[in-house]
């Protein structure tokens, strides 16, 4: 969807999951990302790992702060070579290009330090900021996992009242995707992740909340649907509470994610929503959500250049999305087969890395019964602090 999202005025942007509901695929994107963390670096946390699950989830953001560089970089020479092949400088002054003519010494020291955002390009380091947060929110969600969502949610109320946002050096304002905000749909994933780890199951059924979800989720689509957005400015209440704002995740958007979760999260055990293994395309795609995120953002910037000052056409439009998300499908297909080729190719060493030229021991040779017993001991001893305080 976002891959769709990002190419302004094709056909298919009219079905995606924003014209259905005041949140978009954006909210449930930091919402997963929260819900892997649990298992990617808070098990490893709880487990007495501190020092280790922190470096590994801030040399994530690391990573995802030099591919937020190589795409912005990307998206420069993608608009410039638009403008000269095209012969349509006015390219130059879209997705946020236009600083770069008119300030281009502040604008590249803002470029560099992820200050300045190009449009379309501006979500990953709000991600890589909340990944920098991450330990703190995992030291509170040892202490109880309550107490979490209370501080965050806290930071969130203060980020709006007090205007709190990273600033968008050189121009004036701050991030689009304030972290400071964002970070409550972060750790609300967090949170449904360690219930998932604890019993089973992210959040309980109730049918009244399946009921008021449901609800809300159909005021929402109605208010899309007839363009009432005049009647939520007509409440009694502070912007926060009504409003629709993005970049402070104001309530009426909060509200809508959690109810789109919570419906997924107890979808009928026949729904294919309740049947999906790890075979299924979509899951495949999950699996390599960062590289295929990256081609789709340069894929997108490509189909905004084709698509520039044209209107939506049946044929171009379906061939340019079906060629784009064929691609990335391609890709994460590409990435699966790589990892086993790998593991085939260095042996039965699974869970790290193996260099067959520098390898204590053959890589064929099986561990001993030592070494195994040692293995299962130290899990069992790991396993005890995986349950978190709540």
């Amino acid at each position: 969807m976002i891959f769709i999202n990002h190419i302004p005025g094709n056909l298919y942007e009219n079905f995606t999951s924003r014209n259905f509901g005041f949140s978009d695929a954006a909210e449930l994107f930091v919402f997963l990302a929260g819900f892997a963390s649990a298992y990617a670096y808070g098990r490893l946390f709880f487990a007495g790992h501190r020092l280790v699950a922190t470096l590994k989830a801030w040399r994530r953001a690391g990573v995802l702060a030099l591919v937020q560089l190589m795409l912005g970089t990307l998206a420069l020479g993608i608009f410039s070579w638009g403008a000269l092949a095209l012969g349509r400088g006015e390219l130059l002054s879209r997705i946020g290009l236009a600083q770069f003519i008119s300030a281009p010494i502040e604008t590249m020291i803002g470029f560099a330090t992820m200050t300045h955002q190009l449009g379309y390009v501006n979500i990953l380091p709000m991600y890589a900021v909340i990944l920098f947060m991450l330990p703190a929110l995992l030291a509170l969600a040892r202490m109880g996992l309550n107490l979490m969502l209370g501080v965050s949610a806290t930071l969130w109320l203060l980020a709006a009242v007090f205007g709190i946002d990273p600033p968008n050096y050189p121009l004036p304002g701050g991030w689009f995707f304030n972290p400071f905000s964002w970070q409550l749909i972060f750790a609300i994933g967090l949170y449904c992740g360690f219930r998932r780890i604890e019993s089973g199951q992210s959040v309980p059924f109730r049918p009244w909340l399946m009921a008021l979800a449901a609800g809300y989720c159909m005021i929402a689509f109605l208010t899309i649907r007839f363009d009432l957005w005049s009647w939520w400015g007509t409440l009694p209440f502070p912007v926060m509470l009504t409003g629709f704002d993005k970049t402070y995740v104001s309530l009426p958007r909060l509200l809508h994610t959690l109810a789109i979760i919570y419906l997924f999260a107890n979808a009928a055990r026949t729904s294919p929503f309740s049947t999906v293994t790890r075979d299924n395309p979509f899951a495949m795609l999950g699996r390599h959500s960062l590289p295929v995120f990256a081609l789709g953002t340069v894929l997108s910037l490509t189909g905004q250049v084709i698509k520039y000052d044209q209107t939506p056409h049946f044929l171009t439009d379906t061939l340019l999305i079906a060629a784009g998300i064929a691609i990335q499908f391609a890709l994460a297909k590409f990435l699966d087969w790589w990892a086993v080729a790998q593991k085939v190719a260095l042996g039965p060493k699974v869970g790290r890395a193996v260099d067959p030229t520098r390898a204590e021991r053959p890589i064929s040779a099986e561990p001993s019964a030592g070494d195994a017993g040692k293995r299962i001991a130290g899990s069992a001893a790991g396993g005890e602090r995986l349950k978190p305080a709540l």
